[in-house]
C-alpha cells in the first residue's frame, strides 16, 4: 500500500450553523464543563470525495449555550484509492483540513454572543477514527447499535 496519496481541496463551506444561549443557566463556582461531540462522514464517487464534519454541544441545564456547526469539504483525488486508504484520507486528512474552519466559527459565535470565547481544542482525527472502529467492532460482537458521535470533553 502507498504511504502517500495525492488529492486536492476544491472547497470548504459551512452549510449549517446553530447557536442558542441558555437563559436559565446560572454559573456556579468553578470551571464549566464543556462536552462536545464530533462526527465525521464521507462519500466518494469516482475521484470526487466529500467529507462532512459536525461538531455539537447539545442543550443542557448546566451549559451556558448550545451549538452545532457543520463543515463540508470537497476534494479531488488523483485516482480512486482502495477503501481502507479512502477512509484514512477522508476521516483523518479531510476532517483535519475542515476542523479549523469549525473552530473559528465556534469562537466567533461565542464572542458575538457576549459569552467568553470558546476555543475548541484540537482533535486527533486518527485517534477518533480508531475509537469509532473499536466501537463498531464491539457493537458487532455484542449486536448493539453504535453511535456515529464521539464525545470530546475539555
Amino acid at each position: 500500500m502507498k504511504n502517500h496519496f495525492q488529492f486536492s481541496l476544491k472547497e470548504i463551506f459551512l452549510p449549517n450553523i446553530m447557536f442558542r444561549l441558555n437563559p436559565s443557566f446560572k454559573p456556579k463556582s468553578g470551571k464549566i464543563e464543556i462536552t462536545t461531540s464530533v462526527e465525521v462522514d464521507y462519500s466518494c464517487t469516482g475521484t470526487d470525495l466529500t467529507v462532512q464534519v459536525r461538531v455539537e454541544m447539545p442543550d443542557g441545564e448546566h451549559a451556558p449555550f448550545a451549538f452545532m456547526v457543520e463543515g463540508i469539504g470537497r476534494f479531488e483525488l488523483v485516482e480512486e484509492p482502495p477503501a481502507d486508504l479512502l477512509e484514512i484520507i477522508a476521516r483523518a486528512n479531510g476532517a483535519s483540513m475542515i476542523f479549523p474552519y469549525l473552530r473559528e466559527a465556534v469562537a466567533d459565535l461565542t464572542r458575538r454572543a457576549g459569552v467568553p470565547t470558546l476555543h475548541l481544542q484540537p482533535v486527533n482525527f486518527v485517534e477518533l477514527m480508531n475509537v469509532e472502529k473499536a466501537q463498531k467492532k464491539e457493537a458487532a460482537l455484542t449486536k448493539k447499535p453504535v453511535s456515529k458521535k464521539v464525545r470530546v470533553s475539555k
